[in-house]
């Protein structure tokens, strides 16, 4: 299985602390303020860029069909709707236990071949 992942976070802190415990969980963490080119699953902050969720929508309206989580702070049903519809998994921060790595792993191993 392929680990590999993009991380979007515009917050250094915020972005260090992932890759680290990532890393250690074996994904391949990748940072990229770029447009994504690769199919990669992306995990993208909800403070990305100003709105992770715009900024995952102008991904899709470019065609971009890479899996997607997105991390956010509680997310109403207006957030929520919209991230099912751009096809987004919602992790809630603050992150506990295990659940951002098991929806990765999850994500990863269940994700169809190219």
């Amino acid at each position: 299985m392929d680990r590999a992942v993009i991380l979007f976070a515009s917050d250094p802190a915020l972005f260090s602390a992932l890759r680290f415990s990532l890393t250690l969980e074996g994904f391949d963490v990748r940072g990229n303020t770029e447009r994504p080119t690769s199919p990669m699953c992306l995990i993208i902050d909800q403070d990305f860029r100003g709105d992770g969720l715009a900024w995952l929508a102008s991904l899709r309206a470019d065609g971009n069909a890479s899996p997607a989580m997105l991390l956010v702070t509680h997310p109403d049903r207006a957030v929520r709707a919209s991230a099912a519809v751009l096809g987004a998994r919602l992790i809630e921060k603050p992150l506990t236990g295990d659940e951002l790595t098991d929806a990765l792993t999850d994500i990863l191993t269940h994700r169809p071949a190219a």
